[in-house]
């Protein structure tokens, strides 16, 4: 953990020092991810970000999302809702690689009802920090990502996974 906020507060230091240069809307960039699944397991997801380009080098940036999830089990109903904020900072060494990390803040709903009649509600801030890597094909990125912190109820599980998403530029 003291690692991943060592590497965030260094990419931070490197976004104040990149808005130093004269800003050219050019090098602005929006996208984001979309998720959909359908079935006794539900996920619907909507992430835009923007993003700069302080280098060929180094995009930052920052997004929010909204994710809903739904899940049915023989003895009770589960649903989840997050609101989340993020900022990010992907790394091209070469070409087609790049690096990622994304440090986020989400606000989960979570309702359980139980056949019995039992219901159980929260409300909660959830802390996530995305590192990951993967390949850029123009505009496209497909990345494999895991998050360090771990929470129980971070919406991305405590497991690697994939995400595919797409960059518009101005």
């Amino acid at each position: 953990m003291k690692r991943a906020f060592l590497l965030f507060s260094l990419l931070a230091s490197m976004t104040v020092a990149g808005f130093s240069q004269q800003f050219d809307p050019s090098k602005l960039s929006v996208g984001g991810n979309f998720s959909l699944q359908f079935g006794d397991y539900t996920v619907v997801g909507i992430s835009p970000q923007i993003g700069y380009d302080f280098s060929k080098y180094l995009t930052a940036g920052a997004g929010f999302g909204y994710t809903y999830f739904k899940d049915k089990h023989y003895d009770y109903k589960w649903n989840n809702s997050y609101l989340s904020f993020d900022v990010f900072g992907r790394f091209y060494p070469v070409e087609y690689l790049v690096i990622s990390v994304q440090p986020e803040m989400s606000r989960m709903w979570q309702n359980i009802k139980y056949n019995d009649g039992m219901e159980f509600s929260e409300s909660k801030f959830v802390p996530s920090f995305l590192i990951g890597g993967g390949v850029r094909l123009g505009g496209m990125m497909a990345m494999i990502q895991y998050d360090v912190v771990q929470d129980k109820n971070s919406p991305y599980g405590d497991n690697i996974f994939y995400s595919v998403g797409y960059t518009f530029r101005f």
